[in-house]
């Protein structure tokens, strides 16, 4: 999705996840940008991902929040691939613990731009 297309601003994030297709294979990902409607993610796992993939994504953080998302688009580098998500399914519990955690990477931005 273009940049310029999003409604949700995307925050930078250093965080760990795990993914499970529904063909039930699971691995580790690192979550690169994170928004309310989706995130960018990166996996060294030698995976075959295409676009429209429906995956279950844990983020580990102050408690795991889960998600079900479909994939948006590909990106197979030498050593990883990354791959872009959207969410589209999260009950209220995980959607308020995303929220607070989009919360905190927002304020630590604010706080970097007043700083300078």
């Amino acid at each position: 999705m273009d940049a310029d297309k999003r409604y949700y601003t995307r925050y930078v994030v250093f965080l760990e996840g795990r993914v499970a297709t529904e063909k039930g294979v699971t691995f580790p990902v690192e979550i690169v940008d994170i928004s309310a409607e989706g995130a960018r993610l990166k996996t060294d796992s030698q995976v075959i991902l295409n676009k429209g993939d429906i995956i279950n994504l844990v983020i580990k953080w102050k408690s795991s929040i889960k998600a079900k998302a479909e994939i948006r688009w590909v990106k197979n580098e030498k050593f990883h691939t990354e791959f872009g998500i959207m969410f589209t399914e999260m009950d209220m519990a995980n959607r308020e613990a995303l929220s607070s955690l989009i919360s905190e990477f927002a304020l630590a931005s604010l706080s970097d731009l007043y700083t300078r």
